[in-house]
This record gives C-alpha cells, sequence and structure tokens, in this order.
C-alpha cells in the first residue's frame, strides 16, 4: 500500500561512489513532547510505533528528536500529505465496509495496547466514502495513560479488561470500529498475529524508553502487561462479546 508522504527532494551536489543517484531529501514531520497533559507522550508513542511496526500496520515513520542539544526530546511523526490540504474525515462505518480486514486489525492492536482514544480524529484516510489508504497515529494516551503517576496502577486495571470501552475504569472514548466491526475471522487473524510478537522484541522496545519521566518499575510492568495480553488476547476478547455490538456469528472463537 504506497503511503503519499510530504517531502521535498533536491539532487546533491556531489553524487555518491556507488552506482545509484544520490538526493538531498527534506521532509515535514509533526513532533509533540511530553507535557502536564501529556506527561508520558514519547514512551507512549514510541512503544506503540514500534508495536504496529511489527504488525504491519498504517502507522507513519517516526523519531525521537531535539530541536537542539539542550531541547527536551519530541516524538517526530513524518507528516502524509501536504499540511495545506484538509484533512479527510473518517466515517468508521465506511472504513469498516471496504477495509474490514485492517480496521480488525487497528482493533485488536489498540485493545493489545489499551489505547482508549482511537476515534475519527486520529485517523487518516484518502476518501472518506470508499477509503484505500488508511493511516493511523496518536498513541499517547495508550499504556501508561496520561495522568502522572499513575502508570502502573493503570495497567494493573486494565490487565484484563478490553480498554477501548471508554467505560468508568478505562476511561477515554469508546473505540469508533468496536460497534461496527462485523467480522469475527478477521479480528481472529489479528489476534494470532500478536500472539507471534515474541517477548524479546517486547522486551528490547520497552527498554528503549527507560529514564525520566519513565521508571524502571513502569517499564517492567509493561513489558508483563504487553506480553501478557497478546498471549490472552483470544480470550480477553470472547469474556467481552457483548462489546462488539455488529458482531453476531463468533464462529470457532476460543
Amino acid at each position: 500500500m504506497q503511503r503519499r508522504w510530504f517531502a521535498y527532494a533536491s539532487r546533491r551536489a556531489q553524487l555518491t561512489d556507488g552506482v545509484n543517484d544520490a538526493w538531498d531529501v527534506s521532509t515535514e514531520s509533526v513532533a509533540r513532547q511530553n507535557s502536564d497533559i501529556s506527561p508520558y507522550l514519547i514512551a507512549n508513542e514510541w512503544i506503540c510505533g514500534h508495536i504496529a511496526n511489527f504488525l504491519r500496520l498504517p502507522i507513519p515513520p517516526f523519531a525521537v528528536v531535539r530541536k537542539s542539544k539542550n531541547h527536551p526530546p519530541m516524538f517526530a511523526s513524518l507528516r502524509f500529505g501536504s499540511k495545506d490540504q484538509p484533512p479527510n474525515d473518517a466515517m468508521p462505518t465506511a472504513c469498516v465496509q471496504h477495509q474490514s480486514m485492517l480496521c480488525a486489525g487497528i482493533l485488536a492492536f489498540d485493545i493489545l495496547v489499551a489505547n482508549s482514544d482511537r476515534h475519527v480524529g486520529n485517523i487518516k484516510v484518502d476518501d472518506p466514502i470508499n477509503p484505500r489508504h488508511i493511516d493511523i497515529f496518536d498513541h499517547d494516551r495508550a499504556l501508561f495513560g496520561c495522568i502522572k503517576s499513575e502508570a502502573n496502577r493503570r495497567l494493573s486495571q486494565l490487565l484484563s479488561r478490553l480498554a477501548v470501552t471508554g467505560g468508568s475504569v478505562t476511561g477515554g472514548n469508546r473505540h469508533c470500529f468496536l460497534d461496527v466491526l462485523s467480522a469475527s475471522d478477521h479480528l481472529r487473524n489479528w489476534v494470532d498475529r500478536i500472539y507471534t510478537m515474541p517477548k524479546w522484541f517486547i522486551e528490547d522496545v520497552c527498554n528503549n524508553v527507560s529514564g525520566r519521566p519513565v521508571t524502571r518499575k513502569m517499564i517492567e510492568t509493561a513489558i508483563r502487561f504487553i506480553d501478557y495480553r497478546r498471549l490472552h488476547l483470544a480470550e480477553i476478547i470472547g469474556n467481552h462479546r457483548q462489546e462488539f455490538r455488529s458482531i453476531a456469528d463468533w464462529g470457532l472463537w476460543a
């Protein structure tokens, strides 16, 4: 699936020694840093971004950058499309109608990482009526959440919950695909894919974000949380079937 990234390219004045031409490319990104209203933004985005990449979900390329040596780190996500073009508003029903398998993957991923903030504002589509390309972004309220000093408690409370319903424990909003996805077999395919994610990968990704304001205890809790949920995702979803209001046939779901 091709992506349309916003970039400028110009030929280098001096070519490399290799056989291929080389170009200088300038791209535009959207960068954010930790704040009082999102103290764990970078850690959440970093971990979720790598998991989404592993699962081959459509997330923009990203990096942790600094404006200068002494400036706080920022999470930068490559801008898609042009900043001069108005965004296309995603319609969950149309997304599921035309991209059911992908929407099932987005939902399964958000359940895995307890992303309680998946709404139409953090989904990008090329065409609201007939979406062929869907991109996802903004995961700053997943995993550790957005309340300082409550990260471990959040992960403990949501360990076996669906974590995308917008309920009193989960918080946030109800997942925009939760009520419209109707194919349980698509959801099961993604659950099986998530199951294959190695524990060493989870550990490596999480260990790369240790340091203020993320503590060692938080990292260890996050590793256990993600690993438990990837192993028990089928059970967690099966225990909350009533939340999937458009799925009538669960087939051989365990």
